[in-house]
């Protein structure tokens, strides 16, 4: 499937998952200018017969249609496109660049209860949004929450309903069967019964393994009512045990009915965390203090932190944040690399513009590690520029991983500037900044150039 291109523009670059009923792919979507990278589901019917084709081609279409309606909300995928080709099927969605929470909620690590009760709120805060469109998403677990990686928002995904397409098994009296996760799945739920008040257990026993460290096989039960135990999970407060025993209840109608009331529960434990998200709160936060504790100098008054715009390259997976007030020049050059130029507005008295270049190249084999591209570049700065005099190199850091970085002064035309670059090497790409100024305005901008580097983000 990698390389093919379907419905003439969504061309499969890599796998991202599979289970049981279909794959799913990162994609490009060809048509666009930036060639936006898109998920593309594929799901292949069980079934050939032309009366089980045609229900599958129905439910695929009402899934659509009700997947198309929740992408209105900003924490749910945007479907961008469904299609069939060959008798089998293809959703196309909104790629949202970040970890799901599989990654945060494991095994032996447990989280505080304020954190759990964030968590809670935000999750029922777009799954309220789905109750109200009467919408059962089916399977809410871990890996089908997603934490955007720039802003911390989690991102609802792959509802359950659409597995129907793939599964398409309806017995005699007309019940279909159970979709789900185990452990996650209620008992209605595993009987093909699910109701609003099933994706509130789901909801509830993320919770609990949260609090508790806890494996999902793992959380006791009672050996006769089969209820979860979660009050003897680990030491919480009463009015948040209350919840979640509430939410997690064995019988559907002693569950809290939908999201809202489970929201609502939740709020009137702690008002001020349903006001301040302090999950997605505590990652932007912590991100933002250790940006100020590094440049907490003159940044502060030469660029608000509400005065930043993101430049996001999805084909290449990569943002880097820049000044509002900046002119931003994207013209992609396959040759050279070059992908955004950022440059401060210019007075009548300037000579030289001053701007901070954004380069991703392909490497070839020979030069796919940092220090053979280190080695590579050196030698194209000195052949490039003969007269080039290097101030300062050595090894550093870049998105969290090794780089080199180099500051040398030269001549362009009449004018000496001097240059800071910086790259590291990842996925077979090398990922250069450059920020290049007159040589007398060079300490001006540096401490936007050096905010900016900072805030480079590679997926």
């Amino acid at each position: 499937m990698i390389g093919k291109i379907l419905d003439g523009r969504y061309e499969i670059i890599s796998k991202l998952g599979q289970g049981g009923f279909g794959t799913t792919y990162l994609a490009i979507d060809r048509k666009l200018p930036d060639k936006d990278r898109c998920v593309v589901k594929h799901f292949s019917p069980l079934v050939t017969d032309a009366n089980s084709l045609f229900h599958a081609r129905r439910l695929f279409e009402n899934e659509a249609k009700t997947l198309n309606r929740l992408g209105n909300h900003n924490q749910i995928p945007r479907l961008l496109a469904h299609f069939e080709e060959e008798e089998e099927f293809y959703l196309v969605q909104e790629y949202v660049a970040g970890k799901d929470l599989s990654s945060e909620i494991t095994r032996n690590k447990q989280w505080n209860e304020q954190d759990v009760i964030a968590l809670l709120l935000d999750v029922l805060e777009v799954l309220q949004f789905v109750h109200q469109n009467n919408v059962i998403h089916r399977d809410i677990k871990p890996s089908n929450l997603i934490r955007r990686r720039h802003d911390g928002k989690i991102f609802l995904v792959d509802f359950g309903a659409v597995k129907q397409i793939s599964s398409h098994t309806v017995s005699s009296g007309g019940r279909t069967i159970g979709i789900g996760t185990c452990g996650y799945m209620p008992s209605e739920q595993s009987q093909g019964e699910p109701r609003l008040c099933s994706d509130i257990y789901a909801v509830g026993i993320i919770g609990i393994q949260a609090l508790t460290g806890l494996p999902v096989t793992h959380i006791a039960k009672d050996s006769v009512t089969n209820e979860i135990i979660c009050d003897e999970q680990k030491q919480v407060s009463p009015k948040l045990a209350k919840v979640l025993k509430k939410m997690v209840r064995y019988h559907p109608q002693e569950r809290y009915p939908s999201a809202s009331e489970a929201l609502e529960a939740l709020q009137n434990i702690t008002p001020a965390y349903s006001v301040t998200k302090s999950i997605q709160l505590k990652t932007f936060v912590g991100l933002a203090a250790i940006a100020l504790v590094t440049f907490i100098g003159s940044w502060l008054f030469l660029i608000p932190r509400n005065d930043l715009d993101i430049y996001q390259n999805t084909l290449y997976g990569i943002s880097i944040k820049y000044p509002q007030k900046w002119q931003k020049s994207v013209t992609p050059d396959r040759i050279t690399g070059n992908l955004a130029k950022f440059m401060p507005p210019m007075a009548d008295t300037d000579t030289y513009p001053e701007n901070i270049n954004l380069i991703v190249r392909d490497l070839p084999e020979n030069r796919q590690e940092l220090k053979q591209f280190t080695n590579s570049y050196l030698d194209d700065i000195k052949q490039v520029y003969p007269d080039a005099e290097i101030i300062q190199q050595g090894k550093t850091e870049l998105n969290n991983q090794p780089a080199y970085q180099v500051i040398y002064t030269t001549k362009d035309n009449e004018n000496n500037i001097q240059r800071l670059q910086i790259w590291t090497v990842k996925n077979n790409k090398a990922y250069v900044i450059t920020y290049t100024a007159n040589i007398n305005k060079y300490s001006q901008y540096l401490d936007i150039a050096q905010r900016m580097i900072h805030s480079f983000e590679i997926e």
